[in-house]
């Protein structure tokens, strides 16, 4: 690889990105669903860009900040999947007087009348239905509340219910992929039994399901209109423990300059810690924990994961790799580690800018 790199550096192989994205859209057709990718694991304009190529409209978003962020660069169909925050109705507003078609999650019926008559314009909003991940969002059989938050939605001048939300986030506690299509066939079922009940009210809802172990495996997506993933655009060492992706699949690696090494223990010191990669981590098969992989650096990208080779400790800027004697004799102070990362998300966001195999810049959101 002929990149210059003297720091902790986020690279991008497009390729497989854009590979990862053409598989989803193909699942959306195939299940005859629509994709509103969501933009949280990227958070990047150009790659935005290159998703709108391929013939998404509508993106979803994880804030208010992100939806400003891709309305300034071409965006007008934005989903903020995440409990709508009372106090940022005044941006919201400024989005909708923009011409942004926005659309907001409740997940609280308290939320609703905080809000009444508080818009300037039109805003779509999505109840969020908890099918059993606890997270946030109302339980799917408080049917009778539900009811009655669409009632006080209907008296809004401004708040037009748009349909049900669930993110079934308890696919990400099994590598088991039936296991994984069973809690999804559970939510559906319970998300569908909840739409059939509220129909009569709103016969045009739509009922949208967003998490990426789900999107990616499961095949029979009856009672679904739109999905809205995310993680899948760069995936990374959760989904492909998980069994969700291979490891060829992973479109992100951070790239380590090595500064120390010390044999007597196998290790080897590299300028990436807690502050490039987060503190997320796996357990190996002897439950050690870990926090990447090593990759080889090469031209056209990066090696497969080299075998007992584990980033076993990070502080703020240290990251500690274990070796066996064989892979620390071929790597030598100066040389830069890739290292896949536990979740893209987290390090995507903590490094703040791309660099792709040719040699482009991607920008970053929180470095803007």
């Amino acid at each position: 690889m002929e990149l210059k790199i003297t720091r902790p550096t986020l690279l991008l192989d497009e390729n497989k990105m854009l590979a990862n994205l053409q598989r989803m859209l193909e699942k959306a057709e195939r299940t005859g669903t629509e994709l509103i990718p969501h933009f949280k694991t990227h958070q990047s304009k150009e790659i935005g860009q290159l998703i709108k190529e391929k013939g998404v409209k509508k993106i979803t978003v994880s804030s208010v900040k992100m939806a400003e962020y891709f309305a300034q660069n071409g965006w007008n169909d934005i989903t903020v999947a995440f409990p709508f925050n009372p106090l940022e109705v005044d941006v919201a507003n400024q989005l909708i007087e923009q011409g942004v078609a926005l659309t907001i999650l409740v997940s609280d019926p308290a939320v609703v009348s905080i809000l009444a008559g508080r818009f300037s314009g039109k805003v779509n909003v999505l109840v969020e239905v908890d099918a059993g991940y606890n997270r946030s969002g109302i339980d799917s059989a408080e049917t009778d509340l539900i009811k009655s938050l669409l009632t006080e939605l209907k008296e809004d001048a401004y708040m037009d219910f748009y349909g049900l939300y669930c993110h079934p986030g308890n696919t990400y506690q099994t590598d088991n992929i039936e296991e994984i299509r069973q809690i999804w066939a559970a939510a559906i079922k319970k998300v569908n039994g909840l739409k059939n009940a509220i129909l009569p009210l709103c016969p045009s809802l739509k009922v949208r399901m967003g998490d990426t172990p789900g999107c990616t495996v499961v095949e029979d997506m009856i009672g679904v209109d739109e999905i809205g993933p995310g993680n899948f655009i760069f995936y990374d060492l959760v989904m492909n423990y998980l069994n969700v992706c291979d490891e060829s699949d992973i479109a992100v690696a951070v790239a380590c300059p090595v500064v120390a090494k010390y044999e007597e223990r196998n290790q080897i010191v590299v300028h990436g810690g807690a502050v490039h990669f987060s503190k997320d981590h796996l357990f190996d098969d002897q439950e050690r924990k870990f926090f990447g992989e090593l990759v080889i650096l090469a031209e056209d990208g990066w090696s497969q994961i080299i075998s007992e080779a584990k980033l076993t400790s990070l502080s703020q800027e240290h990251g500690v790799l274990t070796v066996n004697q064989e892979t620390f004799n071929t790597i030598q102070i100066g040389d830069v580690l890739g290292f896949l990362p536990i979740h893209s998300c987290l390090t995507a966001n903590l490094l703040k800018s791309y660099l792709t195999l040719d040699g482009k810049v991607y920008e970053h959101l929180e470095n803007c």
